[in-house]
This record gives C-alpha cells, sequence and structure tokens, in this order.
C-alpha cells in the first residue's frame, strides 16, 4: 500500500489488490456548525410558525394528460413498450461490458453505480416511480412471458397466488439489505463481474416472477428499486389518481385493477377507487389503457402530500426505517472512521479485526448490524416515550407505525445529499468509457483520453449537501405535525398532539445532525483498479 497527496484534503491509496482508494476530505467544521445551527433554529421557527398557518388545499392537481393528443399516446401501448425496449438493450449491454470486458476501464459498475443508483433517486424525487415505468427487467420479464412488450396478449404463467406470508415488502427489504451488503462489504461497486451477476439475477427473478405468480409479483414483493422508489414517490410531486372520485364509486368492474381487452390488470394490485399514497403504483399507465370511463389523471401535485395520511401498514413502516438506517449506513461506511487506509492509522474495522482477530467480512457485517440498529432503535425509544407523555392512549407501536412517514422525507434528502457527491464528483469518469465500454483500447467516439473532473467545486457541493439535508429535516417536520393533527384530532387533544410530536422533533434534529456529521468527515472514494 503507498499513498500520494493529491489536491485539497485529499490523499490516494493503492490496496494489496490494485484498487484505489481517494480519501475526499468533509466539509469545514465551522461549515458543519453552522449547519447545525441552521438545523436547530429553523426547526424552532418551523414548529412555531405551522400552527398559525392552515393546511394547504390537497385539491390543487394539474392533469398532465387532459389535453387529447397527449391523453392518446400515454394509451397507446407503445408508450411504455418503446422507452422499455430501449433500457432492455442498455440492461443487455451492460450485462455484455460487465461479464467479458475488461475488468479494468470497465463501463458497467460507473454506469450502473455512479450514474443509475445515484441518479435514480433525484428521478424519483422530481417525476416518481419513472424507472419503474421503463423498468429493463420487467421488460425482459414481459417479452418472456408475454412474448411482446407492445400487444395485449394472454401472458403464459402458472398463475400461483404469492403467499400470503410474502404479500408485502419484506421480501424486498431483505433483498435491499443483502444487496446493500454486496455493495459494501463485498466491493461490488467497482467489480464489473459482481455488477453485472447482480444486474443478471433480478432479470431472472423478474422473469421467474412472471412465469410463476399472476400479476407482477416481483415488483409488488421483490424489487428493493421499485419498492424504494414507491416509497421515495410519496413526496415527488406527480402521481397517478382519479381524475373524479365519484365516477370510480359507480364503477362495477373497476378495470383498473383487473384488465380488459385493452390493459393488463394492475400489477401491483391497485384500484383508483381506493388508492391514496404512491407506495405500490409504478406509473405503467396499464389503468389508463384499460379504464372504459377515462377517468385516469397524472397529476402535478404538492410534494410531500402522501405523506400527510398516515400509514397502518407495518411492512411501509419498516421500509421507511429501514430505508433511513441503511442510507445513514451507507455514509458512515465511506468513511475513514469505518476503515482508514491510511499506513498506522486505526478505525472501527481494523479495531474489530485486531480486537477479536475475525475476518473483514465478518467484521463488516456486524459493524452494519450495529450501525443499522441505532437509527431504528432511537426511533422506537422516542415512540415509547412520545407513547408515555400521551398517557398510553396510543401505544408505542402505533406511534411507530403512524409517524413512520415523517422519516421519509428527511432519508430522502440525505439519499441526495449523499448521492450529490457521487453523481457529481464522479460522474464525469463515464465520458472515456463511453469510447471505451470494455476497457480494451477502443475509442469509438473520440473521448477515450478526456478526463472529466468533478462537475462541482467542493464548496458548492458542500452547500447543496447542506440545503438539500436542511430542506429535508423541515419538510420532515411539516409531515410529523400534520401526522400527529391526524392522530389527536379534535381541540381536546391538542395537547396530547403536541406532547407525542416533541420526541419526533427530538429524533429527527439527531438524525438530521448525524447526516451533517457524516458530511463533514473524510470519506473513501473507491476509483477503481491499477
Amino acid at each position: 500500500m503507498h499513498a500520494g497527496h493529491g489536491g485539497h484534503d485529499m490523499a490516494m491509496y493503492e490496496l494489496e489488490d490494485g484498487e484505489q482508494v481517494m480519501v475526499m476530505g468533509g466539509m469545514p467544521i465551522w461549515l458543519f456548525l453552522a449547519s447545525v445551527v441552521a438545523i436547530i433554529v429553523f426547526s424552532f421557527v418551523v414548529v412555531e410558525k405551522i400552527g398559525s398557518v392552515p393546511k394547504r388545499d390537497d385539491g390543487r392537481r394539474i392533469n398532465l394528460i387532459r389535453n387529447r393528443r397527449v391523453y392518446r399516446v400515454v394509451r397507446s401501448r407503445w408508450f411504455q413498450a418503446i422507452p422499455q425496449l430501449l433500457m432492455v438493450i442498455v440492461l443487455l449491454f451492460l450485462l455484455y461490458a460487465g461479464l467479458f470486458g475488461n475488468r479494468i476501464g470497465n463501463i458497467t459498475p460507473v454506469a450502473v453505480w455512479t450514474i443509475w443508483w445515484a441518479g435514480l433517486v433525484f428521478a424519483v424525487a422530481l417525476f416518481g416511480p419513472l424507472f419503474c415505468y421503463m423498468c429493463p427487467w420487467d421488460g425482459l420479464a414481459n417479452l418472456v412471458s408475454r412474448l411482446s412488450l407492445w400487444r395485449r396478449t394472454e401472458p403464459l404463467t402458472l398463475g400461483f397466488d404469492v403467499p400470503r406470508v410474502l404479500q408485502n415488502m419484506y421480501p424486498a427489504i431483505g433483498l435491499f439489505v443483502i444487496l446493500t451488503w454486496a455493495e459494501l462489504g463485498a466491493g461490488i461497486t467497482t467489480d464489473p463481474r459482481g455488477t453485472a451477476m447482480m444486474g443478471l439475477g433480478m432479470a431472472v427473478l423478474a422473469i421467474a416472477c412472471a412465469l410463476i405468480f399472476k400479476k407482477k409479483a416481483f415488483c409488488s414483493h421483490l424489487c428493493p428499486v421499485g419498492r424504494i422508489s414507491g416509497m421515495y414517490a410519496n413526496f415527488s410531486p406527480v402521481e397517478v389518481r382519479a381524475r373524479n372520485p365519484r365516477t370510480c364509486k359507480t364503477c362495477k368492474t373497476e378495470d383498473c385493477l383487473n384488465g380488459n381487452a385493452r390493459g393488463y390488470a394492475c400489477p401491483t394490485g391497485i384500484s383508483l377507487k381506493v388508492i391514496n399514497n404512491a407506495t405500490m403504483c409504478t406509473m405503467c399507465t396499464e389503468c389508463v389503457k384499460s379504464c372504459d370511463r377515462h377517468n385516469v389523471a397524472f397529476n402535478i401535485r404538492p410534494i410531500a402530500d402522501d405523506l400527510s395520511r398516515p400509514t397502518t401498514r407495518a411492512d411501509e413502516a419498516w421500509m421507511c426505517v429501514i430505508l433511513l438506517s441503511l442510507t445513514l449506513f451507507h455514509g458512515f461506511s465511506m468513511t475513514t472512521a469505518w476503515e482508514n487506509h491510511a499506513p498506522g492509522s486505526m478505525s472501527l474495522i481494523k479495531w474489530m479485526g485486531v480486537t477479536f482477530g475475525t475476518a473483514s467480512e465478518v467484521n463488516f457485517t456486524i459493524g452494519m448490524l450495529a450501525v443499522v440498529l441505532i437509527p431504528v432503535s432511537l426511533y422506537w425509544l422516542s415512540c415509547v416515550v412520545a407513547s408515555r407523555l400521551v398517557r398510553s392512549t396510543v401505544s408505542a407501536w402505533d406511534l411507530f407505525l403512524q409517524y413512520s412517514f415523517a422519516l421519509l422525507p428527511v432519508a430522502l434528502f440525505y439519499h441526495l445529499a449523499h448521492n450529490a457527491m457521487h453523481l457529481f464528483a464522479e460522474g464525469g469518469a463515464i465520458v472515456p468509457m463511453l469510447s471505451d465500454p470494455l476497457g480494451t483500447g477502443a475509442d469509438y467516439f473520440g473521448t477515450r483520453g478526456m478526463h472529466v473532473g468533478a462537475l462541482l467545486s467542493d464548496q458548492t457541493l458542500w452547500y447543496l449537501q447542506i440545503a438539500l439535508i436542511v430542506f429535508g429535516h423541515l419538510v420532515g417536520i411539516v409531515v410529523a405535525h400534520r401526522l400527529s393533527r391526524s392522530m389527536f384530532s379534535g381541540p381536546s387533544r391538542t395537547k396530547d398532539a403536541t406532547r407525542s410530536l416533541v420526541p419526533m422533533l427530538v429524533i429527527m434534529v439527531l438524525i438530521s445532525v448525524a447526516g451533517l456529521s457524516l458530511m463533514a468527515l473524510d470519506m473513501n472514494m473507491r476509483v477503481g483498479r491499477m
């Protein structure tokens, strides 16, 4: 291992396997402290002002497919088929490049982890489950089971029901944990073969589910990307809803749910009669095609609108909490406090290896479990305290469920802040690889010799990250306030609403400060192999 110092607060290390790690300095301490002060001050301001501001009109909507021509385009079977086919081609190319290209200078890890995975969260926050709409894994499953992307055909499937015990998001949560371990613990983010095998495994799962089960069991219960997108889409300013709810009430056939000759049944089992959040919607547009009454709208709506209605589903609540915990862990696992490659240094992973003599994989797994349990435990503790403050009129478990949506904006905007570092600091690495995707020395577009540095300066990136974390924190406070008023409705329960809210505000401040502190620590940026 050797080190060579680069730019400001940067060092480069070459590991024993030839992989390079660049250490990027965190934000200055004064900026971190100023951000913490801003979090606390703005929290008091929002809490002080929010009670006097009436809740916005939930009826404000702009239907994007109200125009007849636009509506016809969306209703066409080609509307989803074309982007999905293009994404299938991209997926197949990345699988080929990852499996058969050179391990050095390969486009697959950069395209998947730096561009797609980092950019996905931005796309969901702005446009809803856009990736699900054009998902290549679902596209391959459609090609195999329906033998078409653009015609309404009867699918080739055994048609089994998903076992009741799996009719939830827990399989997706479990797969998300496993993929996070593979990404960070096994280091597949710089491994073309590992990244390609992960993508291939997801494709096999999607196809197998399509051939075995009714509808889209993969999309509904297994796919972590889809379920994460669905949860974050509750914040998004885009929604799929009924144009006129009264029209749905008189509908006897529920073609949006069951399908008909023009459109397939909803892949995740949603009826426009009852949908009240975006969690399970994949924006596939099948309801637009199947609804005889033309009663489907793609709306622009106020942000975080779906989060104002508390969930009663345990799997949704757990997805919120696990999302927050794993996202924070992702940030912490990149810091030098977790793993430090400098000679003579100590870090958590090194300390565990020296103290217990255990393998690095074991240390990573135990450390990951411990770190993930911290936010989960703190959130549960805040619910227990809140329950006692309201004299146990609402149980800690009910508070755990109903306040969980308040964590989503905090998780989403820390996720955005973290991914901004990857996207804007590392995203330019894909430019030379576009000309040499297999790492074989080709130069198809003349960009192989180009070096594209960071797209944003360190200072600009820090301010962007702070703005994202602070904004997510404030939205979380607003959502928590609305949820408290929903749980404790009526003038006689106002004090209980406030009492239950206090522990939630404390935990949200702690989480946001933790997110800022991660931005202030030095980060290990894996940049590939020599």
